[in-house]
């Protein structure tokens, strides 16, 4: 595989739904959750930065916006499968490295495919930005559950939505705080709170 043929694998992130096994009003595709996760990525390292962070903003966006490609080849791999406990969670990501190397990496010339193998893994590091990626994530995801609370698709997306925000919560950074103290009310004023 050279260069073309990974964009080509890249753009079925176009039509690949998420959150595959429950029924929803509104889906999104990878793609549009790639972007939006780099736009909340972008307003927390903001956030960030006002509160005395410095934000290395190539390495940011680099995480943010390849955080998924890897499911172009993998599909979706929901997240109660993939997290379900360490074990389960490591054994999926040596599935997605394998995969991703055997079919979007490995026929690459270098020295793309160097840089596509740092690009593509460990997003999610201890890194300032590893953790902004991992808030931006769980930010999006929760705003999709909130999108379905005020369709009143309750089941499962209130259980999704504690468990979500549970982990926001637990977040050291600055900005997970106050989205969850600031933003957050803003984004839920139209939803039944008692289903919350």
């Amino acid at each position: 595989m050279s260069l073309h043929n990974y964009l080509s694998a890249v753009r079925k992130l176009n039509n690949m739904g998420r959150w595959s096994t429950e029924f929803m009003h509104l889906r999104t595709t990878v793609s549009e959750h790639s972007f939006f996760v780099a736009q909340i990525g972008q307003m927390l390292a903001l956030i960030e930065e006002e509160n005395n962070q410095v934000i290395n903003w190539e390495r940011l966006f680099k995480k943010l916006i390849n955080h998924d490609v890897v499911e172009a080849i993998t599909g979706d791999i929901i997240s109660t499968v993939k997290h379900k406990n360490e074990q389960m969670r490591d054994m999926v990501s040596l599935i997605e490295k394998e995969i991703a190397e055997e079919n979007l990496i490995a026929s690459m010339e270098e020295p793309y495919k160097s840089i596509y193998r740092e690009l593509l893994f460990d997003g999610k590091d201890d890194s300032l930005e590893g953790n902004i990626l991992r808030c931006a994530d769980n930010i999006d995801a929760l705003m999709e559950c909130i999108g379905e609370i005020k369709l009143h698709n309750y089941h499962p997306f209130t259980e999704k939505y504690r468990f979500i925000l549970a982990k926001l919560e637990q977040s050291d950074l600055a900005s997970a705080k106050y989205f969850v103290k600031v933003i957050l009310k803003e984004l839920t004023v139209d939803c039944d709170i008692a289903e919350i």
